[in-house]
């Protein structure tokens, strides 16, 4: 069931009139898209940010109007005005209404409950408790109307007109219109095929939550692999003792860059997947409240904005590659570095040998020999 915050603009924060469906899934009054759309001129919705439309040479009016209205959202709205009044008869006024006919939308007390399920014209009206009605329930129980003739009971729907219709239109305004079928047959078509558009968009959102939950995993994995890097860092450095200092802060600062790059890689990735999230959440949320306000005409309209809609969201959520390479820093890559610097030692004392020189202290050799590392990688510059 909605709730009333449910039913309210985002952008006026008043019950919704004339509710547009953005490209992302949200919903904004008419008017408040148009207002909102010619305050900036890449106005965004301003709920996710994402673009209202891609592109457009007409007015900001003109571009509103091209956007599918949310009938079920509107009929909602509707009905919970009507169930917002003062419960009072509206036959005496002055007493308190305990009920209301589902189909006139009159509220009554109990005397007038039971003259009006006498007469024959709204004796076979549902009339239900006052304390027991949701709008959900009032709009879905409201009667199809004919297009053409507001009183009368719709029966037909015509495809090409997108409107429902009664019998008495059906042979005179619409009789050469090729698709004329039964309401009742074209509300159930609408109601599987809202049925199956919900059942795809929650795959999505559900495969779409689970590539989330993996990058999260591998964000967590980099954190872990970061730990594990720095201390092999550590000890690499550590058999270098405390002349190796910097060149160990330099390994850190390049394992630390590296995971970094790959940490905003992937929360971009996680941001991407999440705005297609809010898009898909957002057209399930409309699916499936149109497929509970069922049967109305404005379910079939429904049917084919959400249909065009979910057609035009890029559904998988096949990462194209992996979620992270592991390139950083290796227990190989370590040795080499240690067994460069023996190598360099042994050479040197090999040197000092062959000509006589007296042999430097330990501790200068290695500085000298980490000098020369320094020139060949660059790693202190």
């Amino acid at each position: 069931m909605a709730q009333s915050h449910e039913r309210e603009c985002a952008v006026c924060t008043e019950e919704f009139t004339t509710p547009k469906i953005l490209p992302c899934g949200h919903l904004l009054c008419r008017e408040c898209v148009i207002s909102w759309m010619d305050s900036k001129p890449d106005a965004g919705c301003p709920l996710c940010r994402c673009p209202i439309v891609e592109q457009s040479d007409g007015s900001s009016s003109d571009t509103v109007d091209a956007l599918p209205t949310d009938f079920v959202m509107e009929a909602l709205v509707e009905s919970a005005r009507v169930l917002s009044k003062d419960h009072l008869c509206c036959v005496c006024e002055d007493v308190r209404a305990d009920f209301i006919c589902m189909q006139c939308l009159d509220m009554m007390c109990t005397t007038c409950t039971k003259a009006h399920k006498k007469l024959s014209v709204s004796r076979s009206h549902d009339v239900k408790s006052v304390s027991t009605v949701t709008p959900e329930r009032l709009a879905a129980s409201r009667p199809a109307l004919c297009a053409d003739h507001g009183d009368k009971h719709a029966e037909f729907f015509c495809r090409e007109h997108r409107l429902a219709v009664c019998s008495a239109c059906k042979a005179n305004k619409h009789k050469v219109c090729p698709e004329i079928n039964s309401l009742d047959d074209e509300i159930q078509l609408a109601q599987n095929w809202v049925r199956n558009l919900t059942e795809v968009l929650v795959k999505a959102e559900q495969n779409l939550e689970q590539a989330i939950g993996q990058v999260t995993s591998s964000l967590q994995e980099v954190d872990v692999s970061e730990h594990e890097d720095m201390a092999q860092v550590d000890k690499t450095c550590n058999r270098l003792q405390k002349l190796v200092e910097d060149f160990r802060n330099k390994l850190k600062e390049n394992t630390r860059t590296s995971h970094l790059k790959i940490r905003n890689s992937l929360r971009d990735v996680k941001t991407v997947l999440s705005k297609h999230l809010g898009k898909v959440t957002s057209h399930k949320h409309i699916a499936t409240r149109t497929t509970a306000v069922s049967p109305r005409p404005a379910m079939i309209h429904m049917t084919h904005a959400v249909t065009d809609r979910v057609k035009s969201l890029d559904l998988s959520t096949d990462l194209q590659e992996e979620a992270w390479t592991k390139t950083l820093l290796s227990p190989e890559y370590c040795e080499e570095v240690v067994r460069q610097i023996e190598d360099e030692l042994l050479m040197l004392e090999q040197q000092t040998t062959d000509t006589k020189v007296t042999a430097l202290p330990t501790s200068r050799m290695t500085s000298r020999i980490l000098e020369k590392k320094k020139a060949e990688t660059g790693l202190f510059r």
